[in-house]
């Protein structure tokens, strides 16, 4: 019998984790599989019971979003082995889930857990933290970091729009210095941009070219941001945030 591990945020504010999670085990040990649930109050517990599973269990299934599988993974580096994992996606953008399509309706989701493939995906990492959708530097960076979690829930993707054109009336730029193939470049930006797949904020179209498993970092970099560019940027991913 398969043993599966469903790790939540149950901190204030994420009441309906642990419904989800009761649902899932539910549905899971209707088909046969051993499941224990773990409740967890701060990332470093949760990264603590992630670098566990691949000792005691063969799944291990993540509710939320991007920073929630990210913590998953997080655990697994510092294990140095990992198991699957199940994604039910919870969060804001769910940018990895959509990726890999993986169903956002929670009940979909769930069944996905025995009726999806398992898959390798690419990981990147910096340092001993892993990197499993995208990392931002520069002035995205910024919006990201300025956007508290309880905006996030209130508002949803809306937030970032509104964030973005505040942001638009600044005119940072950083210095970086880039190493790749076998090249060196210091030069000044205002956004760099590195990716593990074709989905960035949500939007699966942003580089058709780049795939989950490609074995590949696609890097963007933006050495100026131009008010007209940003703008129509901007309403279409309105326009996307509408038709959801």
């Amino acid at each position: 019998m398969e043993n599966y591990l469903i790790i939540y945020n149950g901190s204030a504010g994420k009441s309906d984790n642990e419904k989800i999670a009761k649902q899932a085990k539910t549905f899971l040990e209707t088909h046969g599989k051993r499941v224990e649930l773990a409740k967890t109050q701060s990332e470093e517990e949760a990264i603590s019971k992630s670098a566990e599973a691949p000792n005691q269990f063969d799944c291990l299934v993540t509710i939320g979003g991007d920073g929630s599988i990210n913590t998953a993974c997080t655990g697994f580096l510092q294990a140095g082995k990992a198991i699957p994992l199940g994604i039910i996606p919870g969060g804001t953008v769910n940018n990895f889930a959509r990726a890999l399509k993986v169903p956002l309706n929670t009940d979909d989701a769930i069944t996905n857990l025995l009726a999806g493939t398992c898959v390798a995906v690419d990981l990147g990492t910096v340092g001993a933290t892993p990197m499993i959708s995208s990392l931002t530097l520069g002035r995205l960076a910024d919006i990201a970091r300025d956007i508290k979690d309880d905006k996030k829930k209130k508002f949803g993707k809306v937030i970032y729009l509104i964030r973005g054109f505040k942001e638009l009336f600044t005119h940072r730029s950083y210095k970086l210095r880039i190493s790749a193939n076998d090249k060196v470049e210091t030069l000044r930006a205002q956004i760099v941009l590195i990716t593990t797949t074709n989905s960035v904020g949500g939007y699966v179209e942003f580089n058709p070219e780049a795939t989950y498993d490609d074995d590949h970092l696609h890097v963007f970099i933006l050495k100026k941001i131009y008010f007209a560019e940003i703008a129509c940027v901007s309403v279409l991913l309105s326009f996307r945030q509408f038709e959801r």
